[in-house]
């Protein structure tokens, strides 16, 4: 792979952060399979050993003097009641998830307004959806990056840069086990059986063959779908995410039109203008 990448010079750039393990090794394999040039990073440089083998780059732009899709992976997940997790915790989950998302991507966008050109892949998750119980302040990250993801959307699009945010579900890799999503809070409160119960069976189990989401896969339609000529605003990918947010959309809709009459005839009336 290689040689192969090292003969297409022409080929488009990945930059991909987070990949030790999870999408982020998956996405750099899938997208250097199609011909693209990687640059795949992650905080310890020996756990992309591998992936240099196979024609990733570790650096940074100066490689190729140039980056076209920016794919912003990197993050963790804090468990706990939203209560349990301490501001301490809540910080440092905001400040790799988001924050280093915001801001390697504004150490990046003066390159690609210089170029106007450029796509922004920002992973988001299927849980900003589902208000899954003990997953809430990492939930809450994960809805901050789609925000910014849509503002990028309207703020670049005079630039011709693109920005697209990714909704992933459950996939069998190593974050849940890396992370401990579901583990231990630094603190405990008193209750709260039913949540503490199912994160004390995800710490101790092995759902490596329970969850049917094949990352590999995955990976290959994030790569299809972020290189076409057009791009969607959001793209959600798991069969579990899918339904997800379906219902999730389905729901709101309900309930926004048995609410018509009360979200509007709010403005003033003509007469007091």
């Amino acid at each position: 792979m290689a040689e192969k990448t090292q003969a297409n010079n022409n080929s488009p750039v990945f930059l991909i952060t987070g990949c030790s393990t999870g999408f982020g090794r998956e996405i750099a394999i899938a997208a250097l399979a199609s011909d693209f040039r990687v640059i795949a990073t992650a905080r310890r440089a020996e756990t992309v050993s591998d992936l240099e083998k196979r024609g990733a780059k570790t650096l940074a732009i100066a490689i190729y003097g140039q980056v076209d899709y920016l794919v912003n992976n990197a993050g963790y997940a804090q468990g706990g009641a939203i209560e349990e997790v301490t501001p301490g915790e809540a910080l440092a989950q905001f400040n790799t998830n988001f924050f280093g998302l915001v801001n390697t991507t504004n150490a990046f966008l003066p390159h690609l307004r210089s170029r106007r050109a450029g796509t922004l892949v920002n992973i988001s998750s299927e849980v900003t959806c589902t208000g899954l119980p003990g997953a809430g302040i990492y939930a809450a990250s994960k809805a901050a990056i789609t925000a910014v993801s849509d503002t990028w959307a309207n703020e670049l699009k005079e630039y011709g840069i693109r920005s697209i945010c990714v909704l992933p579900g459950q996939f069998r890799t190593q974050f849940l086990k890396n992370a401990g999503v579901f583990g231990r809070p630094s603190t405990m409160v008193d209750g709260y059986e039913v949540l503490h119960g199912a994160m004390r069976h995800m710490a101790n189990g092995d759902f490596s063959t329970a969850i049917r989401g094949d990352p590999t896969k995955a990976a290959r339609n994030i790569v299809t779908v972020v290189t076409r000529a057009e791009v969607p605003l959001h793209f959600v990918v798991g069969e579990d995410s899918f339904v997800s947010f379906k219902a999730f959309y389905e729901k709101r809709l309900e309930e926004m039109k048995a609410l018509h009459d009360l979200s509007t005839g709010t403005n003033f009336d003509e007469a007091a203008l």
